[in-house]
């Protein structure tokens, strides 16, 4: 068990009302929030030193979002997979962008294992995406968000293809 020092500090008027204001669950004092706001910042830092630091983290900022979404869908009997690819997926590409390090002197390698692992955790979203793009009736809110979005993406698909090289 670490041992609690008594720190004194003083704050503008601003950041003690914004503090004071703040809705932490289980911290009601000032003291309780800035401890509390000392741990998340904390377990951010920490974040980007681990994946799976930053991972849990990362999934944490956008629970409020994936509760609302939950109660919404939940009250409107509609569910988005697109919405839920998202949730899945952002969190990841983010936890990799804050934990993973190029440094000036990395090596080649290094950079390109870094850059692969992100392209891989993109195309698998972007398939995740395409994927609903096959069925007459995708699992979203607007029953047209994804057949708006395909000929905008068989367009830069077929620029792709075009623009390789023929072996």
């Amino acid at each position: 068990m670490s041992v609690s020092i008594p720190l004194s500090v003083r704050v503008p008027q601003d950041d003690f009302e914004w503090l004071t204001s703040l809705d932490i669950k289980g911290a009601n004092t000032p003291s309780d929030k800035l401890r509390a706001v000392i741990q998340l910042h904390r377990r951010e830092h920490d974040g980007s030193q681990s994946y799976e630091l930053a991972l849990s983290w990362l999934r944490d900022v956008v629970q409020p979002f994936a509760r609302e979404v939950a109660a919404y869908e939940h009250r409107s009997s509609k569910r988005s997979e697109v919405v839920a690819a998202m949730l899945e997926w952002v969190p990841q590409l983010m936890a990799l962008l804050a934990s993973e390090h190029i440094h000036t002197d990395a090596s080649p390698a290094r950079a390109r294992q870094v850059e692969d692992m992100l392209l891989q955790r993109s195309v698998s979203l972007l398939s995740t995406l395409l994927r609903l793009g096959i069925t007459p009736a995708s699992s979203t809110y607007d029953d047209n968000a994804i057949a708006r979005q395909l000929p905008r993406l068989g367009e830069l698909i077929d620029a792709v293809r075009a623009a390789q090289p023929q072996s």
